[in-house]
Protein backbone atom coordinates (compact mmCIF):
# COMPACT_ATOMS: atom_id res chain seq x y z
CA UNK A 1 0.00 0.00 0.00
CA UNK A 2 1.75 3.41 -1.06
CA UNK A 3 0.28 5.19 2.36
CA UNK A 4 2.34 2.46 4.26
CA UNK A 5 5.24 3.22 2.06
CA UNK A 6 5.46 6.35 2.71
CA UNK A 7 4.86 6.17 6.32
CA UNK A 8 7.86 3.86 6.75
CA UNK A 9 9.62 5.99 4.85
CA UNK A 10 8.84 9.02 7.06
CA UNK A 11 9.71 6.98 10.16
CA UNK A 12 13.06 5.95 8.40
CA UNK A 13 13.75 10.07 8.01
CA UNK A 14 12.74 10.80 11.23
CA UNK A 15 14.70 8.32 13.16
CA UNK A 16 18.11 9.05 10.83
CA UNK A 17 17.13 12.99 12.33
CA UNK A 18 19.29 12.16 15.63
CA UNK A 19 19.39 15.36 16.91
CA UNK A 20 15.33 15.15 17.24
CA UNK A 21 15.10 11.90 18.58
CA UNK A 22 15.26 12.48 21.75
CA UNK A 23 12.75 15.40 21.91
CA UNK A 24 10.37 13.37 19.23
CA UNK A 25 10.38 10.43 21.26
CA UNK A 26 6.61 9.72 21.99
CA UNK A 27 5.99 10.52 18.55
CA UNK A 28 8.39 8.35 16.87
CA UNK A 29 6.84 5.39 18.78
CA UNK A 30 3.37 6.16 17.98
CA UNK A 31 4.76 6.20 14.34
CA UNK A 32 6.58 3.36 14.82
CA UNK A 33 2.99 0.96 16.65
CA UNK A 34 1.13 2.30 13.28
CA UNK A 35 3.49 1.51 11.22
CA UNK A 36 3.40 -1.94 12.66
CA UNK A 37 -0.29 -1.95 12.99
CA UNK A 38 -0.59 -0.91 9.18
CA UNK A 39 2.05 -4.38 8.46
CA UNK A 40 -0.16 -6.44 10.00
CA UNK A 41 -3.76 -5.61 8.94
CA UNK A 42 -2.18 -5.34 5.33
CA UNK A 43 -0.93 -9.19 5.87
CA UNK A 44 -3.84 -10.32 7.74
CA UNK A 45 -6.86 -8.48 7.59
CA UNK A 46 -9.86 -8.62 4.93
CA UNK A 47 -9.25 -6.20 2.18
CA UNK A 48 -12.15 -3.89 3.95
CA UNK A 49 -11.14 -3.94 7.38
CA UNK A 50 -7.36 -3.33 6.22
CA UNK A 51 -8.47 0.01 4.00
CA UNK A 52 -10.70 1.48 6.76
CA UNK A 53 -7.43 0.96 9.14
CA UNK A 54 -5.26 2.83 6.24
CA UNK A 55 -7.53 5.38 5.28
CA UNK A 56 -8.19 6.39 9.41
CA UNK A 57 -4.39 6.29 9.95
CA UNK A 58 -2.47 7.13 6.89
CA UNK A 59 -4.53 9.55 5.01
CA UNK A 60 -5.17 13.11 5.40
CA UNK A 61 -7.92 14.74 6.62
CA UNK A 62 -8.97 11.96 9.55
CA UNK A 63 -9.39 13.32 13.06
CA UNK A 64 -7.59 12.17 15.81
CA UNK A 65 -10.60 10.73 17.51
CA UNK A 66 -11.12 7.52 17.89
CA UNK A 67 -13.95 6.14 15.42
CA UNK A 68 -13.15 8.77 12.55
CA UNK A 69 -13.49 7.68 9.51
CA UNK A 70 -13.52 8.52 5.50
CA UNK A 71 -16.58 8.16 3.13
CA UNK A 72 -16.35 5.33 0.87
CA UNK A 73 -15.55 2.41 3.41
CA UNK A 74 -17.25 -0.53 2.82
CA UNK A 75 -18.20 -0.49 6.47
CA UNK A 76 -21.21 -3.18 5.72
CA UNK A 77 -18.10 -5.97 5.49
CA UNK A 78 -16.47 -4.39 8.34
CA UNK A 79 -19.81 -4.64 10.81
CA UNK A 80 -21.08 -7.82 8.98
CA UNK A 81 -17.55 -9.52 9.99
CA UNK A 82 -17.54 -8.01 13.61
CA UNK A 83 -21.63 -9.38 14.07
CA UNK A 84 -21.60 -12.69 15.67
CA UNK A 85 -25.12 -12.84 16.05
CA UNK A 86 -25.69 -13.28 12.11
CA UNK A 87 -22.88 -16.09 12.32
Amino acid sequence: DARLDRAIVQLKAALADLDAVETQARRLVEHLALVLQGSLVVRHASPAVSEAFLASRFDSGWGRAFGTLPNGLDLDSIVSRADTASR
